[in-house]
């Protein structure tokens, strides 16, 4: 502006300027803030294409959605893959979600079976057009209440007639929840809520995480209670297993105190898992060799640097070759093969031809026993020797 600008346009100009400023501030705030990223499954049942779910929140735990493709930057076994599809938050498809819920008799004090079916309900009401769901109840036994759907009413039938019962078996629901979704694809995932620990079952907290990592699923476990009151006490929380659960299959970890607080954290739960990223990419190591492969995504921009790791294994104990080298490979193992077979025979003609290139000798024949009648013709035969020997 010059100074024959009118003071009054000046004015205006300044203000204008003003309110951009504050209209951006918040913008430039959020560009400034953090975000958490989290790798929450990886499907390898395509190899060599992978798809690889990922998590992105603020620091409130709220979904950030408004990441661009190119800020995405991924690895395996600290090689940038380079060209990777992302799509976008909440447009890649079907959720199948399987709701665990603890109905052991400790869950019918302070009103907790009936917060733990309203959160489960208030997830079901949640689930868009396509996503699917089941439910599984478990005390000393575990029970399918309802097989995955995707009709939201049948659900909500289901969780409505789950009454309380004894112990624990927590290992055992888990198990027959990773079961439940092995044929399903896509986003899978166990949303499990208990008051205690496992006290009953067949299964390992081993065998069931090997299980759930092999099917590319992750477990979030929600813990109902004081943890502070130990695992001895019946009405014990076993806060580090559920931790430990969560961790190691890709999941969260989350404590609500009181049942109340169940349904905001399904409803969160809910929010996350349907406006998660997934990156589809084709490993940079396209062959079975049974190695393990580690995932970390990097998101950058001018507001952050953060990453998240995890890990697939293709698969396969003989390690695979390149297409259009196997026959040649085969021809060659083949002959090894054959000269293995043929070598004892080989190397013994080649000693008894240099054996008999110097000549033999006459073999000694042993008399392991003679019979009486034996010894007596062999002893009338050297007493004829001796006299005709005696004679000449």
């Amino acid at each position: 502006m010059n100074e024959q600008t009118p003071p009054s346009v000046r004015r205006l100009c300044t203000t204008l300027l003003v309110l951009a400023g504050l209209i951006l501030l918040p913008f430039q705030a959020l560009a400034q803030e953090d975000v958490n990223v989290q790798v929450v499954q990886v499907d390898a049942a395509r190899f060599p294409e992978i798809d690889v779910y990922v998590s992105a929140t603020d620091a409130n735990g709220q979904p950030v959605t408004t990441i661009e493709p190119g800020d995405f930057v991924l690895f395996e076994n600290g090689l940038d893959v380079g060209d990777v599809q992302v799509t976008q938050a909440g447009e890649y498809g079907r959720v199948t979600t399987v709701l665990v819920v603890d109905k052991s008799g400790s869950m019918e004090v302070e009103g907790k079976m009936a917060a733990a079916r309203q959160a489960a309900i208030a997830f079901v009401d949640l689930m868009r057009p396509g996503d699917y769901a089941g439910v599984i109840a478990f005390d000393t036994v575990v029970t399918t209440v309802q097989e995955l759907t995707s009709t939201q009413a049948v659900l909500i039938d289901a969780i409505g007639s789950i009454d309380t019962g004894t112990d624990t078996a927590l290992y055992d629901a888990l198990h027959a929840a990773a079961g439940m979704l092995e044929p399903a694809t896509g986003r899978k995932a166990i949303i499990a809520v208990t008051d205690g620990m496992n006290t009953a079952g067949e299964h390992t907290i081993t065998e069931t995480l090997e299980l759930v990592t092999d099917l590319g699923i992750s477990i979030y476990t929600i813990g109902l209670g004081d943890p502070t009151i130990g695992t001895e006490d019946y009405a014990g929380m076993d806060e580090a297993t559920l931790q430990d659960i969560a961790e190691r299959s890709l999941g969260i970890y989350s404590r609500a105190p009181t049942g109340a607080e169940l349904t905001e954290l399904y409803e969160g739960l809910s929010l996350r898992i349907q406006n998660e990223y997934k990156l589809t990419y084709t490993s940079p190591t396209p062959l079975r060799d049974g190695t393990p492969r580690e995932i970390v995504v990097t998101v950058s921009d001018q507001s952050a640097d953060t990453d998240g790791d995890a890990g697939y294994n293709p698969g396969g104990v003989i390690p695979e070759v390149e297409e259009g080298s196997t026959w040649p490979l085969f021809g060659l193992m083949l002959v090894v093969l054959v000269f293995l077979l043929v070598l004892p025979g080989l190397i013994g003609w080649i000693v008894g031809l240099v054996g008999g290139g110097k000549g033999t000798k006459k073999t000694k024949h042993v008399r392991l026993t003679d019979t009486p009648e034996a010894k007596k013709k062999q002893a009338k035969k050297k007493t004829k020797k001796r006299k005709k020997t005696k004679k000449e």
